[in-house]
Order: C-alpha cells, then structure tokens, then sequence
C-alpha cells in the first residue's frame, strides 16, 4: 500500500489530488472533533442555566421538567453535513487539480516536440518555449531558464564548430602517404569540407611571389561577373593600411575559382554603421610579410560573420588555414622540384646502366660457344657481374664476381675489375696476372669496408687445360652429363681488395679439360634466398633442380625456380649464374695461310726485342707485353693472334726445356734430402723453380718486320715484302732437346720456317 501511494505521489496529479485529500481529512477530523465537544459543553451549560431558572420558581410552581439529550443527534447531523461540504470540496480540488495537470502536460508534450526538432547548434540558438503556458508562475520560470540554457549551449556548440573546424584544418598539416600534386586541387577540398561547418560565400588566398602580388578568389559557387567585380572592391579595400609596404592596387593579379557549379548571384557586402571600411561578413588575416610558401594573407566572406563573437573567434582559425595554405603550397613546390630531381636522376641512371650494361658489359663481352649466363638484379644496378673473354693465347677467360653491397654502390665498386680485367685479358696476359692486377687496383682505390668476391676461370683448349680460381664465391660445380657433382671447387682464397700484393695467392686449381659435362658458377644470392617462412633455398635443392636434366634455358629455369621459391619477381640479392658446356668449348684454329694477311698489314719494318733476368720472368709476361706493341702497331687481329701464340708457345718451351731443366739439376743435387721436385705439382713445381732461377740466366724476345725483295713476274718487276721474324734466346748451357725434329712439331706447323741453332738456346721463326 505504502509503494502503491509512493508511486501515485511522483505523479503531480495524484500529488495535488492526495495532498488535497489529506488536507481535507486532517482537517475534518480536527474541526469535527473540536466543534463536537465545544457542541455538547454549550448545550450542558444551556441545561444547567434552565434548572437554575427551575429551581427560582416556587415549588408549587415547579414541575417536574427533563431534558432530552441532543448532543448524538447534533453531532451526527454536523458530521454528515460536513461530510458533504468535504466531498464536495474534494471534488472541485479534483478537477481543478485535473485541468490544471492536463494543460501542464499538453505544454510539456509541445515542449518535448520542439525539443525533438533541434538537429542543428542554430537550432539550438532559435529554440524558444516562453509561448507555453505551465499554468504557475514558477514553471513558466523554470522553463524559461532552460531556454536560456538552450542558447547558451547553442554558443557553447558553435564554439565546438569552429574547434571541429580547426581539428580539420590541423588533421591536414599532417604528413600523409599521398602525393600533393596539385596545390589548387589541395585547396579546393579543404574549402570544400569547411563549408559543411562554416558556410561562406568564398575564400580569398593572397599571395606575394617574387615581387608579384596575387589574389585567388574561390567561390563556393560560380558567381556573375556583378558580384565578382564587388568582391574584388571589397577585397582591394582591405590593403589600404598596407599601402605604404605594397605597390598600387593595380599591380593585384586577381583569379576567380569556383568550388561547385551551383549559381550564385546575390553577393552584397554589408558595411556596419559607423565602420564603412570594415564589411560586416568579411573576416580576414593579414600578415606583413609573405610567411611559408609566399601565403601572406586569407579572407572569408560568410553571412555568419555578423555575429561578432563568432568573428573574434574566426581569427584563430584563419591563422591555422594560413599556416596550412602555406605549408601545402610549400610542399607542392617541393615535390614537383623533388620529381623533377628524381626524373633527373632517373635519367642518369638510365644513361649509368646503359654505359655500363649496355658497353662495359655486353660490347667488351664475347658471345662465346658453350658458355651461358644471366644475372638476376635486386634493383636497376647489379653488384654482380659476369664477363666472358677470349685472350689472344686461344684461353677463355670467365669472370663471375660479387661486390658487397647492392645497387649503384655495388657497380661502382665493380667497375675496376670490369676494366682491369678486359684490358689484361685483351693484352694476352695469364691467370695469374690478371688476379694480381685486380687485386692491386681494389686495394688501392677501394675503402677498407669494400671488396669483390670472385671466380676466374681459364679454359686452354691448346694446352687441353681449365684454371679455376675461387675467391669467397660459393663452389663451382663440375658436373657430368647425368648432373651430378662429381667436384667441388670452394674457396680457398681471399676476396679481391683485402690482401696487399706480398700476402694475395694467385695460384689456382688446375684439372684437365673435360670432353663433356658442365661447370656451374654462381653466386651466393641463389643459394641464400629466403621464401616467407625464412627458409634458404641452399645447395641442396640446387643440386635436386641439376640433376633434372633441364633441355631448355637451364640458366632461365634455375633462377625462375628461386624466385618461385621466394615468391618474388625479383630477388632480395643479386643473383648470377654462368654455366660452362665443355663439349661445346672449341680451340681457335689459327689460319694456315697467314702469309696472306702480311702484305695487306705490313707496310714499313720495325723490330722489338726485350731481355729480363733471373726471378723477373716470373714477373713478366712477355707476350703481353709484345701484343701491347702489336697493338700499337695497328697489327690486323689475325697476325696479332698467329704471333701471340708462336710467341707464347715458343717462351714455353724455351722455359720449361733450358732455363728449368738445369735449374732442377742445380737445385736438385745428386745425393740430396730434399724432396724431390718431380713429385710436387707440375704448375707449382714451374712456379717455385721461376722464383729460385738465377739472374745470371736471362731470356731474351726478339720480335721484327722486314721488306725483302721478291720477284713477281718473271724477273721483269721487283717488289718488297714483309716478313715477320720471331727470335727467342737464352744462355743455358748444354744442348737441350729442342734440337730434335719433333719438339717443335706444332711451331713447324704455324711457320714458313723455324731455325734452332747453338745447341737449342736460340730458335728463330720465319713467315713470308
């Protein structure tokens, strides 16, 4: 019962109607009680007062008089007629009470809808409930209070307008993955978004930029010509403070962009009474001197300008806008000078990989028989290299290298090995030689953190020989027909540009030419390249990928496995990969007529000739240095390769036939405990005889052209011509067996004539 009437009671109706109730009851009860007894004290004292006036009279006179009592009657009479009345009050508290709540709670129903119309802060700042009527003064109070409210949240919500305004301004200061292109573009969104929140008229933009003042008017929508010409005397006015720090107004160049193509013709600028040179929507921020990305100053024209507290408040944003304004424009400019730098310097590495792919490369590469590469870059420029190159000797040279590092820095720092290594090979000089001269070269001009990882091999089809030199590469496989690895050739050297001349080992492996099967070179960008699980590809799924006897592009289809591996369609690290058919490798046959070509090349004499001593014939390679004098000669190719290899060959055999054979005796006494020379390997035997030769032995290369004359028709006409003479001498002692007809059997067969005399230590070779 107790919760049933609390429950009434936070109702107003049934507030009024039992406060009435209880009211009314208290007080029935009250009077009722209070009168009835007051009742019945009167009507006792009137009894007494009528005995009093009985007991006067003579007894005679008296009879015998009693009063009936009333007071039950009386009361009951009072209590019902007040009863009544109470009822009757009630019923009026109620319906007063009634109508009075039912017209209180029409005006909140009103009220309540007018509340459920606010979408908007100006809204917020029209709505206004003082035209309802609650009946007591004080709710009409109350509610008129919570209009106030409403407008003053209605400015407090503007307020978080222009703080929306600025968060959006600031969000765009915020350096994001896009490219900003067009800065009119740019701009034009911002103005775009900012019109949701704060609708305008336009935006200007003023600009100074080298000496030229400019002035960007956007509309939001397109405007008449009538309206455009009021803004610009609107906008021209707001420079007259300046005119002492700017030129004439004339000197403006103003341009009209619209935002939307929405027609707008009804732009009037309002001046306020008393500040005719201040428009009454206008709000602008001037600054004296052009800040970042030559932005000096902003101006919006909006019809919600003319509230003044929201004009004080725009000023803040229109500094933001002018920071932003600037720092985009800014920006702008720096990306296109950025781009034109990067197409610039794209330019320049297109041009940089065409000189060194296009002619370090390719044109100083010879396309060779059964020699087959690629490489497989990380980026445009290749840290690896692969260089194929046929010597004068006949050898083929090939040179698969790796620089630290990836991209430009990496070729840069194998550019040395490209041209030390075309040049020495050009001239005719070993292994050997060439490993050393490259050597030389890194150290010298390299930092100390760079080097060249390398492998050099020499094939010698002459001397049925293949030279494998291997300088912090993976192994080269040697492989048989079937593509299983029957010999490894790892690393037993360092990487080019570390050691100094005294410490480099230029010694290689040596094996006989195959007839067949393969060798296989490459670097360590194929075995090390990982998938997405960090998984390396590795020698072992190199080797099971060999042995599938590929038929078509071995090379292709090896590197096109890794990446499948990796899947990538381009490596992390440079790959190269060279294979050597050795069935294909073929010897360069010298022509038989050499003869020929001497006429057509040879039209003056000249004569070469160099002598060294003792450990300097290690050193020197004297038909390099011979074929350099060829070179300058202007020698056709044919004769330079015809006298190259008479002259290697013949050096040979004078070296190892007289000069080593009695350095072996000399060194090798009779009796002695030494081990034996004979039982160490042939190239290293050679090598550490060369070294301990004596200087009192010395080897001397002749080289000439003479004119002779001929008789071409019958004696009738005489002519002269050419005749090349290779003479080669050394003063060994005792006859060697370079006198017997057939030591110099293949030399016979390059030659017109070859003339051994004083006991074989001199050999001269004639052709023409």
């Amino acid at each position: 019962m107790i919760h049933f009437i609390l429950q009434k009671v936070r109702t107003l109706r049934w507030f009024i109607f039992l406060a009435v109730f209880f009211s009314t009851f208290i007080v029935f009860i009250g009077v009722t009680s209070i009168s009835s007894l007051l009742y019945e004290s009167l009507m006792a004292e009137q009894a007494n007062y009528l005995t009093q006036q009985l007991m006067d009279l003579p007894i005679e006179s008296r009879s015998k008089i009693e009063l009936p009592s009333i007071t039950t009657e009386v009361r009951l009479t009072y209590i019902g007629t007040f009863i009544f009345y109470s009822f009757a009050f009630l019923l009026i508290a109620f319906v007063f009470s009634h109508f009075a709540i039912r017209r209180i709670n029409q005006s909140i129903e009103e009220f309540s809808q007018q509340i459920n119309q606010i979408q908007t802060g100006q809204d917020l700042q029209n709505f206004n409930p003082t035209n309802l009527n609650f009946i007591f003064n004080e709710l009409n109070h109350a509610f008129n209070n919570i209009s106030e409210l409403a407008r003053q949240l209605g400015r407090v919500l503007n307020d978080k307008n222009l703080l929306e305004i600025k968060a959006s301004l600031l969000s765009k200061l915020v350096i994001k993955n896009i490219r900003l292109d067009d800065w009119n573009k740019y701009i034009s969104d911002i103005f775009t978004n900012m019109h949701k929140t704060l609708p305008f008229d336009f935006i200007c933009v003023y600009l100074t930029e080298e000496g030229q003042r400019k002035l960007k008017i956007y509309w939001f929508e397109e405007a008449n010509q009538a309206s455009k010409l009021e803004a610009e005397q609107l906008l021209t006015k707001q420079f007259k403070p300046f005119s002492n720090t700017h030129s004439s107004i004339e000197s403006l160049e103003i341009t009209h962009l619209h935002l939307t193509n929405q027609s707008f013709n009804n732009f009037k600028p309002q001046p306020i009474k008393g500040f005719k040179s201040q428009p009454k929507f206008l709000v602008r921020h001037l600054e004296k001197e052009p800040q970042i990305g030559c932005v000096q100053g902003v101006f919006i024209h909006s019809v919600a300008m003319e509230d003044i507290a929201l004009r004080l408040r725009i000023d803040s944003i229109l500094v933001v806008l002018l920071n932003l304004l600037g720092s985009s424009r800014a920006i702008s400019g720096y990306t296109q000078k950025l781009e034109t730098a990067i197409n610039l310097s794209e330019q320049e590495n297109t041009m940089a990989a065409e000189v060194l792919y296009g002619h370090l490369l390719v044109k100083n590469t010879d396309q060779l028989a059964g020699i087959n590469y690629q490489i497989c870059s990380s980026s445009r420029f290749s840290g690896d290299i692969i260089q194929v190159k046929r010597s004068p000797s006949g050898s083929t040279f090939i040179l698969v290298a790796d620089a630290t590092g990836h991209g430009l820095s990496a070729t840069i720092t194998v550019m040395p090995v490209i041209s030390v290594f075309n040049a020495m090979v050009q001239k005719g000089y070993q292994l050997p030689f060439i490993l050393s001269e490259m050597n030389k070269h890194l150290v010298r001009d390299l930092p100390d953190d760079r080097f060249v990882a390398a492998i050099l091999v020499e094939i010698d089809p002459a001397h049925n020989e293949v030279s494998i030199w291997n300088g912090a590469m993976p192994a080269a496989l040697k492989l048989n027909k079937q593509g299983e690895i029957i010999k490894e050739f790892h690393s037993k050297h360092m990487a080019l540009g570390i050691l100094d001349d005294a410490m480099f080992d230029s010694t290689p492996e040596r094996l006989t030419l195959p007839k067949d099967g393969h060798l296989m070179v490459y670097s360590d960008g194929l075995i090390e390249q990982e998938n997405s699980k960090q998984q390396q590809f590795g020698n072992q799924l190199l080797n099971q990928l060999l042995q599938q006897k590929i038929t078509q592009d071995p090379i292709k289809s090896v590197i096109q496995s890794v990446l499948d591996f990796a899947e990538l369609e381009q490596p992390d690290d440079d790959i190269s990969l060279c294979q050597i058919d050795f069935a294909e490798i073929k010897n360069e046959i010298i022509p038989s007529n050499i003869g020929s070509f001497l006429c057509s090349s040879l039209h003056t004499p000249f004569e070469w000739q160099m002598k060294i001593y003792g450990t300097q014939i290690a050193k020197q390679s004297l038909p390099a240095l011979c074929n350099e004098f060829m070179q300058a000669q202007g020698l056709s190719m044919p004769l330079k390769r015809w006298a190259f290899s008479v002259i290697h060959e013949l050096l040979q055999k004078v070296i190892n036939t007289n000069l080593l054979q009695l350095t072996l005796i000399k060194e090798s006494p009779l009796g002695s405990t030494a081990e034996p020379m004979i039982n160490l390997d042939y190239h290293q035997k050679k090598t550490q005889a060369l070294n301990n030769l004596s200087n009192d032995y010395y080897l001397e290369l002749k080289f000439k052209c003479i004119l002779k004359d001929c008789d071409q028709t019958n004696n009738q006409d005489l002519t002269t011509a050419p005749c090349l003479i290779i003479e080669v001498s050394d003063n060994a002692k005792g006859s060697t067996s370079l006198m017997e007809e057939d030591s110099l059997a293949k030399l016979r067969t390059l030659a017109d004539q070859v003339i051994v005399s004083q006991q074989g230590h001199h050999i001269q070779v004639r052709v023409g």
